[in-house]
C-alpha cells in the first residue's frame, strides 16, 4: 500500500515546491488557481528523539504508518541553528547528515526546513537555563543590524552548502526554507517585525544563491495573529519582497474544524488585503491541540477521527486567492499511530491524491459539500456536523466512498436518486 504514495508524484518538486519555487525573487508568484493534490501537499514532523526521525545517539527511522506524506518538515527535528552550530564556527551536522540520508532513501521528497532558535554564544540575552532556553535564546543575535547579521549569514551560507558523508547535500534536497518558526510568540522571538526582516534579507539572498529552484516562506505565525503579519507583510511590500508563499500556523486546539476554519480565513484575508492575493499558502504545523497533539476528551473517537479528515479537506478546498492550500504539515507524526488514525490519513490521501477542488466547501445548515474532480471524474465530499441524516446526491453520482477502518476504505454502489446515510466523517461521492 506504501507505494501508492511513493510513486505518484514523480516531479522534482510538486504543489508546494513547483508552484512558488521558480518564480522570481522580486516578484510574487503568478495564481496558480486550484492545484492538483499529491502526497507532498501533506507534511509530517518528527520531534526530535521521538519515535521517528533523529536522537541523540545516532539512532534513525522514518515514519512505519501506512500513510507516506510526501513532505517532510525539519523543525523541532534536532537541526536547528543552535545543534548544528553550539559555538561560533563549531559546527555539529550529525543529525542534519541523518536526516539527509533518510530523506534520500525516500524519495521523491520535499523538505521544508524551519529556521529558528538563536545559539547561546551569539544571543542578544543571556538564556537562562531553564526549559526550552536552556540551550537557546529567542533573543536575536547580538551583531544584528539593519544589514542583517553576520553569524546568522555564516550559518546559512554553510547549510545551504553542507553535504552528508554519503553525499547528500542541502541544495539537493532542502527546497524549501521557512523564516524563523512563530516568530510572533516572545518564546521564540523577543526582537521586532523589522528586527526579523534586517536579519533574513542578505540571508534569503545566500539560500537562493546556494540552492537552485528554491522556495521560501514568510515567518509563520500562530494563533491566527494577523496583526503581525500584516506589519511583516508591509515589510516586504516596503523594501523587497523575500517570500514566495504565505505560511501560518493553526492547530484546531479544541474547535472544530468548521469553526476552526474562520481563523484560517482571517489569516487569508490579511494575505490578500495587502495584496498577495496570488501568493500560495500552507499552514505548515496544525493537530488537534497543541503540546499534547491528541483530540480533546470532549470529542468521540468518531467526531475525532471525522474532524481530522474534514481539516485537511476544507484547508485544501479553501480558496485564500490562489486556491486551497499547498501544504498542511501535521506535527507530531507518532500522534497519528497512538491516535489510530493511520487508515484515515491513509484513505484520505487515496481519495484526494491527483484531484483538484473547484472551490470551498459550502454548507446548508450542518450539511457542508465539497466538490472536486478527481482523476477524471466528478466527485463531492460530503458530511454533517449534527451526526446522522439522509442525503440525496445529484443523479450523476453513481457510487460512494467511506472509511470503514482499513487502508483505503469502501466503495458502495448507489441509484439514481438513492438517499445516503451521512454524519461526521465525510463520504465521498462519485460519477462515471
Amino acid at each position: 500500500m506504501r507505494r501508492f504514495f511513493a510513486i505518484s508524484c514523480c516531479l522534482v518538486v510538486c504543489a508546494l515546491g513547483a508552484s512558488v519555487a521558480a518564480q522570481n525573487t522580486q516578484n510574487a508568484p503568478a495564481s496558480k488557481g486550484y492545484h492538483s493534490i499529491s502526497p507532498r501537499n501533506w507534511s509530517f514532523q518528527c520531534e526530535y528523539d521521538s519515535e521517528c526521525g533523529v536522537n541523540g545517539s545516532g539512532g534513525h527511522v522514518w515514519i512505519d504508518t501506512e500513510s507516506q506524506p510526501g513532505t517532510v518538515r525539519l523543525w523541532g527535528a534536532g537541526a536547528a541553528w543552535y545543534q548544528l552550530e553550539p559555538a561560533q564556527n563549531s559546527y555539529d551536522w550529525a543529525n542534519l547528515d541523518l536526516w539527509l540520508d533518510l530523506i534520500a532513501q525516500h524519495e521523491p521528497m520535499t523538505v521544508i526546513y524551519t529556521f529558528g532558535n538563536s545559539p547561546c554564544w551569539i544571543a542578544s540575552a543571556d538564556c537562562n537555563g531553564t526549559g526550552w532556553s536552556a540551550l537557546w535564546s529567542p533573543a536575536p543575535p547580538r551583531d544584528l543590524t539593519k544589514d542583517g547579521s553576520q553569524s546568522f549569514n555564516n550559518f546559512v551560507t554553510q547549510l545551504t552548502r553542507h553535504c552528508s558523508p554519503a553525499g547528500h547535500c542541502v541544495k539537493d534536497y532542502i527546497k524549501v526554507f521557512e523564516m524563523w518558526n512563530e516568530a510572533n510568540l516572545v518564546s521564540f522571538w523577543t526582537g521586532t517585525p523589522t528586527q526579523l526582516y534586517d536579519m533574513f534579507k542578505p540571508a534569503v539572498s545566500i539560500i537562493r544563491s546556494n540552492v537552485p529552484k528554491v522556495a521560501v516562506s514568510t515567518p509563520p505565525v500562530v494563533s491566527g495573529k494577523t496583526e503581525w503579519m500584516a506589519a511583516w507583510l508591509a515589510l516586504e511590500n516596503t523594501n523587497g519582497r523575500l517570500s514566495d508563499y504565505y505560511g501560518f500556523h493553526v492547530y484546531l486546539d479544541t474547535y472544530t474544524p468548521e469553526k476552526r476554519i474562520n481563523m484560517v480565513a482571517r489569516m487569508l484575508t490579511t494575505k490578500n488585503e495587502n495584496g498577495w492575493t496570488s501568493v500560495p499558502w500552507a499552514n505548515t504545523e496544525t493537530s488537534f491541540q497543541p503540546y499534547v497533539y491528541t483530540c480533546p476528551d470532549t470529542y468521540t473517537t468518531q467526531e475525532c477521527n471525522g474532524m481530522l479528515v474534514r481539516w485537511f479537506v476544507l484547508q485544501y478546498a479553501y480558496d485564500g486567492g490562489s486556491g486551497g492550500a499547498v501544504n498542511v504539515g501535521w506535527f507530531d507524526w507518532p500522534s497519528v499511530t497512538t491516535g489510530h488514525y493511520d487508515t484515515y490519513f491513509y484513505t484520505m490521501m487515496q481519495w484526494l491524491a491527483g484531484a483538484k477542488f473547484n472551490g470551498s466547501c459550502t454548507n446548508n445548515g450542518t450539511v457542508y459539500t465539497c466538490s472536486l474532480n478527481e482523476n477524471g471524474k466528478g466527485a463531492l465530499i460530503v458530511w454533517n456536523t449534527a451526526g446522522s441524516s439522509q442525503y440525496t446526491p445529484g443523479s450523476q453520482y453513481v457510487d460512494y466512498r467511506e472509511f470503514n477502518g482499513t487502508y483505503g476504505g469502501k466503495t458502495v454502489s448507489i441509484s439514481q436518486g438513492q438517499s445516503t446515510t451521512i454524519g461526521v466523517i465525510p463520504i465521498m461521492f462519485e460519477t462515471n
